[in-house]
């Protein structure tokens, strides 16, 4: 009786054990398990790299304010209003030297050791000095980004490339390379937009003023919903599943095509109203315009020469929503003009509507090709003090061409 009643304890002795030793490792197994979710979550942290135009032309003046105390005071903005989900990295170009102003670029800061309040000052320290290697800066920048998804490149620029590269086509190929990369654009009032604009156009990345305050934080605002996204968006989810976030902005690409042509997007003037009829924001002979907005309700217009149309589109918070708007069938009219020799002489033109709607002026060319809608146009041509006019029908696919003769010339 003794030896089973030592049995019994031992085998209850046994089982305790094996009970404790199991939840002695219940924590560390969880701690096992919860570690990679960790190490998940900081790569799909989203990662902005600053370039810093540090050019000489930024100490030029907008109504009184160096470009360069402006772009300091708006990166402050920036930092100070991003969210913790979002790290920042900065490039400088442009501010040590002259003489090799083309290779002078400077990493100050990479993403992953990012501290706003470190960044701050860096910011301010920077002082303008050199040339503009836009490109390379831009490429720089890239190749900071290119293991992190859904990263972004915000350009702060005044003015053109110096260094005899196209940013724009720049632009252009770092988004083939990576489609998830965008570039955003912070230029100045009364600078040299022309070059800017199409960076951010070819980045698939929006174009705002400095100066504007408004915008600028819904731009802010939205560099966070590609890390929101990553972690809570579902593929496909239905429209109630959407976030709502108000804080969190969405965004509308625009473009304009012809449907029987395959030369891609057309030069066109864009417009985004609210649901008041006040305009927020609008785009002048662009391919490609995107534009960060609030969730809410929109109506967006396209002018192309005497087309126009408008479509109503609901922003969602963190999603983007493409609109492309199709002219219908096109052609193409050709102008010129002669001498009474019959020999060929420039001219001034001007194209008008059928209803008197001018479209475009051409001063002292020796020929003049565009697109048009398929219709009636009026044309007119002036050669000093003598002025001809004519009619033309614009027919799909086909080249309209009209000769003007000067039997006065």
């Amino acid at each position: 009786m003794k030896n089973i009643l030592i049995r019994h304890l031992n085998l209850s002795f046994l089982k305790l054990s094996l009970a404790c030793s199991l939840l002695l490792a219940l924590p560390t197994q969880a701690q096992e398990n919860t570690a990679p979710e960790n190490n998940d979550t900081s790569k799909n942290r989203q990662a902005t790299m600053i370039v810093l135009d540090g050019s000489n032309s930024m100490w030029a003046q907008v109504d009184g304010i160096n470009k360069i105390v402006t772009a300091r005071e708006s990166l402050k903005d920036v930092l100070e209003a991003a969210d913790d989900s979002i790290e920042f990295g900065l490039l400088v170009y442009g501010n040590r030297r002259k003489r090799q102003g083309c290779t002078d670029i400077t990493l100050v800061s990479k993403p992953e050791d990012y501290d706003q309040k470190t960044m701050i000052k860096q910011v301010y320290k920077i002082k303008p000095f050199g040339r503009s290697p836009i490109a390379s800066a831009l490429e720089a920048a890239a190749a900071r980004l290119k293991d992190r998804p859904h990263s972004r490149i915000l350009l702060v620029s005044d003015g053109e490339e110096s260094c005899e590269r196209d940013p724009c086509a720049t632009a252009a190929q770092l988004i083939e390379e990576n489609p998830s990369l965008q570039i955003d654009v912070m230029g100045f009032q009364e600078s040299k937009e022309a070059q800017l604009e199409c960076i951010a156009e070819n980045g698939r990345g929006a174009f705002v003023f400095a100066e504007d305050k408004k915008r600028l934080q819904t731009l802010l605002a939205s560099a966070k919903a590609p890390a929101v996204q990553t972690t809570l968006s579902r593929p496909n989810a239905p429209p109630s599943s959407r976030m709502m976030d108000e804080n969190i902005p969405g965004s509308v690409e625009l473009s304009l095509k012809a449907n029987d042509i395959a030369s891609g997007a057309l030069l066109a003037n864009y417009f985004v109203y609210d649901m008041n009829g006040l305009i927020v924001a609008n785009f002048t002979a662009r391919r490609h315009v995107k534009e960060y907005l609030k969730p809410g309700t929109y109506r967006v217009k396209v002018v192309w020469k005497n087309y126009s149309a408008a479509k109503t589109l609901t922003i969602h918070s963190g999603e983007n929503v493409p609109h492309t708007f199709d002219v219908g069938p096109i052609g193409q009219l050709k102008l010129s003009a002669t001498n009474k020799q019959g020999k060929p002489i420039p001219a001034s033109y001007a194209i008008y509507a059928q209803n008197d709607e001018f479209i475009s002026r051409y001063v002292m060319l020796d020929e003049v090709k565009e697109q048009l809608p398929t219709g009636q146009f009026r044309i007119r041509a002036t050669l000093g003090n003598d002025l001809e006019e004519a009619e033309v029908t614009i027919r799909p696919k086909q080249e309209s061409q009209h000769i003007f003769s000067f039997e006065q010339k």
